[in-house]
């Protein structure tokens, strides 16, 4: 509430300077972009310049963080000189001068924050409003006044705060102008920050000249590290220097190399070899950018494979400096592909990979980079479930939790996931929240429905009642769109016969044996996550007409690689408690005969043996795919 409170006041102060000045300075529109053109009013009445019969201004442009100043002619109307003007296309921030000879006017600040088309300032304009004013760094200090504290550093340091939090890439620029008044305020504070800013201006993924000499200063100046400062000093000689340029055409034949190797562990020493010949802090930019030699494509594949080689050691040196680009990337294939999707990796193993990457990718906070929390929402699910089942329960279920602002409980894994924090938490209130959340957008995990009749039977001492209070949950809307969607892709095809071995006692089952029943066929294979991610859902709807004589299932397992798949898949269903009938098509024959490619792969035909409905994919709800699978079913009964 405060800081809200220093905010409105901040810039009421502005507001009431302008209001003052109003009678003495305008600009029409008030709104404007760079690149148009604004009417400049000044009436001087009530000024030092007030019977002089000449006024000139000299406007002060902040573009590309650097003062412009240019001189403009004005036109007197009556009592008030006028001028049109151009606003600069690059310009972020304006403020005016007006002069005869000696004389000036520059009342308490003739200064003008420009806005973007979508009515944002521009980047730099609240700094620009600070630098004016304050001449504490000497280089963003134009000539406007001969008075360096016509606002204090306390000030100063507030506009640069309200820069970097309203448009925090413009963080590059100010970093080292920011903390230079900071260190003279609170030294110890500037030392804090200095460490996160220098972390920042390393990292960047594209990497200039001017952010080596900031990073300089700010060890120089603000850190007193002068070896430091000395230690960048040496590298900015050298980045783009005559020599790292001669070794280009070197450098890219080496590129050119690791992209043919095909051994992965001469894959792993090329790259290496690489980035130790040629490190990202001393490049040649545009020769890399122009031959798309990238060096997050070349951490990726180091860390990648260290993973696959369990090499720990040389994992977590490479996490600890690799690019934010990268991240997204090796978190996906270290972590997500052998803990969720081949479970190859228990918690406990895949953690020693997570955590390091975790913790790189948190390193990055204050710079929040383009994609920073997309990648969050993307991994930060996974991580908790990881920490979970590490016991690490208080932290998984922050992290599940923080991430429903961006899901809003449409995405049924974490849904389940924050349900089963919660349970095992002891948070009964929070626990009924999410499952009645999860059940109006109908993204129910299993676990979540035994959760929810529980609770209720704890609430209400029976369940009598329980099945009007789920149907009470249930989003109409969502309901009708969802049949909606199931009618509109009804079909009639005509499919052949068929004559393939079951996993009951080898039994044949043809299409002719299914005649008269609404037959359910879910097209699978051992290697396939997506198919076997959708297995509760088509359990779900196994279950619910188990004791219907007119509906069958049939999962069949086909395009299988494996040579014992039959045992896998035996093993498999048992070790998750499905009693499914499976047919077995390997070969892939009976598929492809009725036109399957890509799976999972369901199908409904109708008594008749017609084909009614074909879906690819899952979309990762259990609870979504029982109810439409479920209105399939009811549709095609209807078929005569």
């Amino acid at each position: 509430m405060k800081r809200s409170i220093l905010i409105a006041s901040a810039f009421l102060v502005l507001a009431i300077t302008t209001s003052k000045a109003q009678k003495v300075f305008a600009v029409t529109p008030e709104i404007a972009s760079p690149g148009s053109t604004v009417k400049v009013t000044y009436n001087p009445s009530r000024t030092i310049l007030k019977n002089e019969k000449k006024i000139n201004a000299e406007v002060y442009q902040f573009r590309n963080y650097k003062w412009n100043k240019e001189e403009i002619k004005l036109v007197k109307q009556d009592s008030l000189w006028t001028a049109d003007y151009l606003l600069p296309v690059d310009a972020a921030f304006v403020a005016f001068k007006f002069k005869n000879g000696k004389k000036t006017d520059i009342g308490n600040g003739y200064g003008w924050m420009l806005m973007d088309k979508s009515g944002k300032n521009m980047p730099g304009a609240y700094a620009a409003w600070a630098f004016l004013r304050n001449g504490s760094v000497p280089e963003f200090f134009p000539d406007y006044t001969t008075n360096k504290q016509m606002i204090g550093d306390d000030v100063f340091v507030y506009w640069m705060q309200q820069q970097v939090m309203h448009q925090p890439s413009t963080r590059r620029e100010l970093a080292y102008p920011w903390l230079k008044v900071l260190n003279k305020l609170d030294a110890e504070k500037a030392k804090a920050q200095a460490q996160k800013d220098i972390f920042y201006l390393k990292n960047l993924q594209d990497p200039k000249a001017e952010d080596l000499v900031n990073l300089k200063k700010i060890y120089a100046e603000v850190l007193h590290n002068q070896s430091a400062a000395d230690s960048v000093a040496k590298v900015i000689s050298t980045t783009d220097s005559v020599a790292i340029k001669k070794l280009n055409p070197e450098k890219l034949a080496a590129y050119k190399a690791m992209s043919t190797e095909r051994d992965y562990k001469k894959v792993l020493g090329l790259n290496i070899n690489f980035i130790n010949r040629y490190p990202a802090a001393k490049a040649d930019r545009a020769f890399d950018k122009q031959n798309w030699i990238d060096y997050s494509r070349i951490y990726s594949n180091i860390i990648i494979i260290a993973a696959i080689e369990k090499d720990t050691t040389l994992f977590k040196q490479y996490v600890a400096e690799a690019p934010f680009k990268s991240i997204s990337t090796i978190f996906y294939k270290c972590v997500d592909v052998p803990y969720v999707s081949q479970k190859s990796l228990n918690a406990e193993q895949v953690y020693a990979y997570a955590r390091p990457i975790v913790n790189r990718f948190f390193q990055f906070n204050d710079e929040k980079p383009e994609g920073y929390m997309d990648t969050y929402f993307t991994t930060m699910p996974i991580y908790a479930d990881i920490l979970m089942h590490l016991g690490k329960n208080e932290v998984a279920l922050n992290l599940a939790s923080s991430c429903q602002q961006k899901y809003q409980y449409e995405k049924a894994t974490l849904n389940e996931l924050q349900a089963t924090l919660l349970e095992k938490l002891g948070k009964t209130d929070e626990l009924q929240k999410v499952l009645e959340n999860s059940m109006r957008k109908n993204q129910m995990g299993v676990n979540m429905l035994e959760m929810m009749r529980k609770n209720y039977i704890a609430r209400n001492k029976s369940d009598e009642g329980y099945e009007s209070y789920l149907a009470s949950l249930k989003d109409i809307k969502l309901d009708a769109a969802l049949e909606a969607k199931v009618k509109k892709s009804m079909i009639k095809k005509t499919v052949p016969d068929f004559k393939v071995k079951s996993n009951q006692n080898g039994k044949m089952i043809s299409l002719a044996d299914l005649k008269g029943k609404v037959v359910v066929f879910d097209f699978w294979a051992s290697w396939c996550a997506p198919c076997k991610a959708a297995f509760p859902g088509m359990n779900l709807a196994v279950q619910k007409y188990k004791n219907d004589p007119d509906v069958v299932f049939y999962f069949v397992d086909t395009q299988e690689k494996m040579a014992d798949y039959e045992t896998y898949v035996t093993k498999y269903l048992k070790e998750n408690n499905y009693n499914f009938n499976v047919l077995f098509d390997a070969d892939a024959k009976f598929s492809k005969s009725y036109g399957v490619g890509p799976i999972p792969h369901k199908m409904v035909l109708d008594k008749n043996g017609v084909l009614r409905f074909s879906e690819v994919g899952y979309m990762g709800s259990p609870s979504e795919l029982a109810d439409e699978i479920s209105m399939m079913v009811e549709l095609a009964k209807k078929e005569k």
